[in-house]
């Protein structure tokens, strides 16, 4: 049967986590076997616990570094490095749809522009993109973008339709 003392060492060095119970168990053997006095009992018994806590942590700092060295060597992001990824991305979507939402708006201004434009042009006859006066009205109102968009559509569609009239006459 192994010692008393040699009981209190195991636990005092080992990693396991030693309760105050069985700390206590462990020292009443210890002075039972006369191998420490009584009044020393309560000191080794903080001691013991002091140590074992002492361990734990050691082992969990241990475990950590170890754990974090590993993961640098395969390349996995850290969770810090994810969250930052993730609020990149949060504000690439949002400066994306605003930018998206501000181009559809110029496409739709700018195709409801040029559709007048061509109408009023293909109304006219004669082959040539005269605006009717609604037309010049809402290309005057209408925004900047919206008006250097429409004139070129217009006024190309107002060629193709003289084209077309030339080629079928």
């Amino acid at each position: 049967m192994a010692s008393a003392l040699s009981r209190y060492l195991e636990a005092a060095n080992g990693l396991t986590n030693v309760t105050k119970s069985r700390a206590e168990q462990i020292v009443r053997q210890v002075v039972k076997q006369g191998e420490a006095a009584a009044d020393q009992a309560s000191d080794m018994v903080e001691d013991l616990l002091d140590r074992s806590k002492k361990n734990r942590e050691a082992l969990v700092a241990l475990v950590r570094a170890e754990t974090q060295r590993a993961i640098g060597r395969m390349g996995i992001a850290s969770r810090s490095e994810v969250d930052k990824l993730e609020k990149q991305v949060s504000q690439l979507k949002r400066e994306l749809a605003s930018a998206t939402s501000a181009k559809s708006g110029a496409k739709s201004g700018a195709k409801s522009g040029a559709k007048s434009g061509a109408k009023s042009g293909a109304k006219s006859g004669g082959g040539t993109a005269k605006k009717s006066s609604a037309a010049k009205k809402k290309t005057s109102s209408g925004a900047s973008a919206t008006k250097s968009a429409a004139k070129p559509a217009a006024k190309k569609t107002a060629k193709k339709k003289a084209t077309k009239k030339k080629a079928s006459s």
